[in-house]
């Protein structure tokens, strides 16, 4: 199995979408347009993972702007 890393930056204008693949219990999820995207093919399981990642780490900013106002 091949290892491939890559990174998006996520800027505003920076497209994001998905595709459904009920019969398939996945989706994918396009980040960026078609010239320069990172696609992610998520299994049903995995796209609750990668919900609670993000949920965290949105908490995580948040903590650290509760710690700089105190």
């Amino acid at each position: 199995m091949a290892v491939v890393m890559a990174g998006v930056h996520v800027r505003p204008d920076t497209e994001l979408s998905f595709r459904s693949y009920p019969s398939q219990d996945r989706v994918t999820v396009a980040l960026g347009d078609a010239d320069g995207a990172v696609t992610l093919f998520l299994p049903r399981s995995d796209i609750d993972r990668l919900a609670g990642v993000l949920a965290q780490a949105r908490e995580s900013l948040s903590a650290v702007a509760v710690k700089a106002a105190a």
